[in-house]
């Protein structure tokens, strides 16, 4: 029997390479979003959610294709 993963990722039965762009794609828009999103939390806002202002900083600067 085949070893079919379930990582869009990676190569397996029935996936294709457009298939996995558009995923690619798709967590990189997200991801640049929720770092835009999270830019324009407040002190409270960060302490809310249990980030501190340096954790929150780090997260923001981070590339969008960096995870």
């Amino acid at each position: 029997m085949a070893n079919i993963t379930y990582d869009p990722l990676i190569i397996s039965q029935g996936s294709g390479l457009l298939a996995r762009l558009r995923y690619r794609l798709a967590q990189w828009r997200r991801r640049s979003r929720e770092r835009r999103e999270l830019a324009r939390f407040d002190i409270r806002d960060l302490h809310d959610i249990g980030l501190t202002s340096a954790e929150a900083a780090y997260e923001i600067n981070k590339p969008f294709w960096r995870d």
